[in-house]
C-alpha cells in the first residue's frame, strides 16, 4: 500500500494519505480509519444506512471494533450503531443519536457510549491519540492529535468551507437550543489552544471540504476573530457559499442574526449578536437558529 492508494465500494470510497491512515468518504462527513499496532480505529461514522465498518474493515488487517465521535452531529455519528464501542463526551453522547429529520428506524441506533474526556489518550498500539475539548461547533465537541504521525483531526472546529458556531441540537423531544454552541471570543480562545500546540501536528484534516488542510487556517482563523471582536469586520447577512446555502436545513433563519465574515482561506459563520462571552448574560430569548433546530426537536431519540 502506498499514500496514493484509493479503493471504492458502494457508496463508500477510501484514500491512503498517510502509513496505516485512510480517509473514508461517502455519506455525511469524511471519516478516518487509523491502525494502530494492535487493532484499528475509527474517527467518526458518518450518515450511511449501509455498513461503514465492514467497509473498513476491508482495508486493515487490524481488528475494528471501536469509533470515537468528534461531535454530535448526525453526519458524523449516524454509523456509530456498526461499532462495538464508541467513544465520545458527554456532551457529544447527548444529541448524536438525534437522527435530524432521517428516519430513525434506518440506522442502528441501540448502542451505549464510553465517555471520554478533555486530555485522555486513546491508543490501539503504539499510536497515541490526544483527546483535546473545544466545544464550540456543538457542545463539547472535540478534535483529536495523532501524536505519533502529528496530524491533528479536526472534526467541524476547523475547516475549509466555513466554521459554524451554530447552537446545539434537540437532547430530548420538544427541546430547542438558541444560544450558540460558542461565541467568537470562545471559538478565538480555543483555536489559539491549537495554535500554542501547532509544533506537535505538521497538518489538519478535517471532517469536510477537503483534507488535509495546513495549518495557517489556524492563523487566519485568529486574525478574523480578532478583526470581528476589534470591529474591523462586519461580516454579511448573506451567510452562503459553494458548500453551504439556502439548500441546507442548517443555514440560519434571517431573523437569527447570523453573519458570515472571512479573512484569507478561513470564514466563520456567527451570532452577530453574541459576539462575546458576556453577551450570553445579556441576550434575551433568541429565535430558533436554523430549521434543522426545530427539525432536530421532534427526532431526539430515546431507546
Amino acid at each position: 500500500m502506498n499514500g496514493r492508494m484509493e479503493v471504492k465500494m458502494k457508496q463508500f470510497s477510501a484514500r491512503m494519505f498517510h502509513k496505516g491512515t485512510w480517509v473514508i468518504s461517502g455519506e455525511g462527513c469524511d471519516c478516518y480509519l487509523l491502525e494502530g499496532e494492535h487493532e484499528a480505529i475509527m474517527i467518526d461514522t458518518g450518515e450511511s444506512r449501509d455498513n461503514i465498518q465492514e467497509f473498513a474493515q476491508t482495508l486493515t488487517k487490524k481488528p475494528l471494533c471501536k469509533a470515537v465521535n468528534t461531535h454530535s452531529h448526525f453526519d458524523h455519528t449516524g454509523g456509530n450503531g456498526f461499532f462495538d464501542t464508541i467513544y465520545a463526551t458527554k456532551g457529544i453522547a447527548g444529541s448524536a443519536k438525534n437522527t435530524m429529520g432521517a428516519d430513525p428506524a434506518s440506522y442502528p441506533l441501540n448502542y451505549e457510549f464510553t465517555f471520554i474526556e478533555d486530555g485522555d489518550i486513546l491508543n490501539p498500539g503504539e499510536r497515541p491519540l490526544q483527546v483535546i475539548m473545544l466545544g464550540c461547533h456543538s457542545p463539547e465537541d472535540i478534535v483529536i492529535l495523532d501524536i505519533r504521525n502529528r496530524i491533528l483531526f479536526s472534526g467541524d472546529e476547523v475547516e475549509s468551507g466555513q466554521v459554524l458556531l451554530l447552537p446545539g441540537y434537540a437532547e430530548r423531544p420538544g427541546q430547542i437550543h438558541a444560544v450558540p454552541a460558542a461565541t467568537v471570543e470562545a471559538y478565538l480562545i480555543a483555536v489559539k489552544r491549537l495554535r500554542a500546540m501547532e509544533s506537535a501536528f505538521d497538518s489538519i484534516c478535517p471532517g469536510h471540504n477537503g483534507t488535509p488542510i495546513d495549518n495557517s487556517y489556524l492563523d487566519w482563523l485568529i486574525i478574523l476573530c480578532e478583526k470581528i471582536l476589534n470591529g474591523e469586520i462586519v461580516g454579511s447577512a448573506e451567510c452562503s457559499s459553494p458548500s453551504y446555502d439556502q439548500r441546507d436545513t442548517h443555514f440560519p433563519y434571517p431573523n437569527a442574526g447570523y453573519r458570515r465574515a472571512e479573512y484569507q482561506g478561513a470564514a466563520l459563520v456567527y451570532c452577530g449578536e453574541l459576539l462575546r462571552n458576556a453577551d450570553i448574560a445579556e441576550a434575551g430569548k433568541l429565535p430558533p437558529a436554523t430549521p434543522l433546530h426545530l427539525i432536530s426537536s421532534y427526532y431526539a431519540y430515546r431507546k
